[in-house]
């Protein structure tokens, strides 16, 4: 997994399950770079900011179960 990947495409979520309404809005992403594809939360989603399919995004964190978590990079 490369620490620099690109959204293949997106969704972002306003209405969420009773653990994570607290969160909305955030954004999900299929975020692709050389190797793969993966899902993932990308962090850093403030309401009304511009996202495209094509952005660049990086390698923030992984969660409890290794699964990759994004950021914006600006």
């Amino acid at each position: 997994m490369n620490k620099k990947a690109t959204i293949y495409t997106y969704s972002i979520i306003y209405t969420a399950s009773e653990d994570f309404k607290d969160q909305t809005p955030y954004v999900i992403a299929i975020v692709e770079d050389k190797d793969s594809r993966v899902l993932s939360r990308i962090e850093g989603y403030e309401e009304n900011k511009e996202i495209h399919i094509g952005m660049e995004v990086e390698l923030f964190k992984t969660d409890e179960s290794g699964n990759p978590i994004y950021k914006f990079i600006n």
